[in-house]
């Protein structure tokens, strides 16, 4: 899977271009220096690595420059000549305002144009979704596993944005999940553990979620929460069931009696412990109020002033503070002691609010069982012992829905622990696994780390390193850096210029690495001579090469011209588009810049 050739359906507003099989170049040269501090789509070379990426039915984004400028860019069509493993070709269509309909042709001769009507497509108009199916059928990447084409693309699509870490691209800002597994496929591991991993996790945390609203239901309990609710909901039976004798032989002796009790126990008792915590509170707030109204009037000005006077006398240059700082400093703390006042007043006068309230409410009940017990009126009984069934029914109606609750709680307890136990297990495995490949010294995963190391040997002339370890969870972790004499990586990994060196090692080892499978044969970076010294540009020149040569791929490489060493040019047969400064016809699209 080669890029053949791009176009479009205004050849005189974009210029066809034509890559070759090996090394190709976008050449940008500056006619005024003035520019090169200016964005980068004045010329485009960034924005080809888009443009293909588009043509590959990357989804719509409306970031994306041709969806940003529709009045400039709803005209086009764009076509994408790609070069399969078996010699022929397939050519993608897809426009701007129907980006959403693809249509794909296959073909047997290559530098085909089918721009225009009157063409025949094997697939017209296609669903995107149905598009991305015919073409991964067509491109057949086997070595991607259970990824599509996508996925595998993504990686041979390097922006500016995507140098910053070397296994993280900057399209991939979600979940881990939607693409360490396939990087870790990719370097030699099982996947699909590495998948169940991530799913695991996601599958436990909502259910401690669910967890924690099902408990919400219920409330809060000591000891067993199903022996409570059971216990509290037999006494409730039992109280109706006592309720419904009395109403059906017209006997109320045992509520009389229970109401006696509540009065000149639980109602009275609460009511004088309220009335104790109100008189205590009302009290504090007496306090703080006096508090608040008093000044600064305890600090004594006068006898500090002399005391500071007659300290200087005695001490001299050991007096640290001056006057004027202590009465500042007063001053803070009778703020600061303000305010803490304030804040406590506050919270006073809050719990006294609920104080009342609660007083209020059980005085109205005192009120009313007072009421029932005065009365004669068997009617009027029969009547409050009705409603007080009515309330007891609710309730054990609200214990059976807890119950029910519970149950459910149980069971998302016992879905929890299983999850728990499969993902101890699935570490398990990823560890084995890790191991395993890890020590497997012709392997993907060695085959990768070897062909980096050699390219770092080569164009920096130092030490590399990629190593592979499980984090506390059980996933895997990548790491790629340049190591010291000590053997640790040094700080050098971080910095930008050799950051962009790092990623652009291991998109290359990878695509060695698969140089015998079916998958992508393409890479695209753009930039990367701007950070090396001349020696290290012509290396890594060199290094790129002969490596796409002996293994097959083709490599696009994007740079200024003014990075290239003093002297050093590329041959015409390599580079496959010229941009420029000098007006609207250097630039990718020949208009005016956006």
């Amino acid at each position: 899977m080669k890029i053949s050739r791009i176009y479009s359906n205004f050849e005189s507003e974009f210029k066809t271009i034509d890559f070759c099989s090996g090394f190709n170049v976008v050449l940008g040269r500056i006619f005024h220096p003035d520019n090169l501090q200016k964005d980068a789509h004045n010329l485009g070379k960034s924005k080809l690595a888009e443009l293909i990426d588009f043509c590959l039915l990357k989804g719509r984004s409306p970031e994306f420059f041709l969806f940003k400028f529709p009045l400039i860019f709803a005209k086009y069509v764009f076509f994408i000549e790609i070069l399969l493993d078996s010699g022929t070709y397939v050519t993608v269509k897809r426009g701007v305002s129907r980006n959403t309909k693809i249509s794909i042709k296959k073909h047997d001769v290559g530098r085909q144009l089918y721009r225009g009507d009157g063409w025949s497509w094997d697939y017209e108009d296609e669903a995107i979704g149905v598009a991305k199916t015919i073409l991964d059928s067509y491109f057949n990447l086997a070595a991607v596993g259970p990824w599509g084409y996508r996925d595998a693309v993504a990686y041979c699509l390097r922006s500016q944005e995507d140098y910053t870490e070397v296994f993280k691209l900057d399209k991939f800002r979600g979940q881990h999940i939607l693409w360490k597994p396939y990087l870790g496929h990719i370097l030699g591991f099982e996947s699909n553990t590495l998948i169940r991993n991530y799913q695991l996790k996601n599958e436990i945390d909502a259910l401690s979620v669910k967890l924690i609203e099902l408990k919400k239901i219920i409330g809060t309990t000591q000891g067993g929460q199903e022996e409570i609710l059971n216990q509290h909901l037999q006494a409730k039976k039992d109280m109706a069931k006592s309720l419904v004798w009395q109403m059906e032989n017209l006997n109320f002796d045992e509520t009389d009696k229970n109401y006696i009790e509540e009065l000149t126990g639980e109602i009275d008792s609460e009511l004088d412990d309220l009335n104790r915590v109100k008189y205590y509170l009302t009290a504090r707030l007496r306090k703080l109020q006096r508090t608040e109204g008093a000044g600064v009037g305890r600090f004594n000005v006068d006898s500090v002033s002399q005391l500071f006077e007659e300290a200087g006398v005695i001490f001299g240059e050991q007096i640290k503070r001056s006057y004027s700082e202590l009465v500042e400093f007063n001053r803070q703390i009778t703020l600061e002691r303000r305010e803490f006042v304030k804040q406590q007043k506050q919270e006073l006068e809050i719990d006294l609010g609920e104080i009342a309230q609660r007083v209020s409410e059980l005085s109205l009940e005192r009120s009313n069982k007072l009421s029932y017990l005065s009365s004669y009126d068997i009617f009027s009984k029969y009547k409050e012992v009705s409603n007080k069934l009515s309330e007891i029914n609710l309730s054990v109606m609200e214990i059976n829905r807890k119950l029910e609750v519970n149950e459910s709680v149980k069971q998302v307890e016992e879905d929890s622990r299983k999850l728990t136990r499969d993902k101890i297990d699935v570490v398990e495995s990823i560890r084995v696994n890790r191991d395993k490949v890890v020590l497997d010294k012709f392997g993907t995963y060695n085959r990768i780390k070897d062909v980096f190391v050699d390219y770092i040997a080569e164009v920096l002339n130092k030490n590399g390193v990629l190593t592979t370890e499980q984090n506390g969870e059980g996933n895997l972790e990548y790491t790629a850096g340049l190591i010291g004499l000590d053997g640790k990586i040094t700080g050098e990994s971080d910095g930008y210029s050799y950051k962009k060196i790092l990623c652009i090692g291991f998109d290359l080892a990878v695509m060695s690495a698969y140089a015998d499978k079916k998958f992508v044969r393409f890479l695209y970076h753009d930039g990367g001579l701007e950070t090396l010294d001349d020696r290290k540009k012509i290396e890594f020149i060199e290094y790129v090469r002969t490596s796409s040569s002996l293994n097959g791929f083709q490599y696009i490489l994007t740079v200024i011209e003014s990075d290239l060493p003093p002297g050093f040019e590329f041959p015409e047969h390599e580079i496959v588009r010229v941009l420029h400064d000098d007006g609207a016809s250097g630039r990718l699209f020949n208009m005016p810049s956006w």
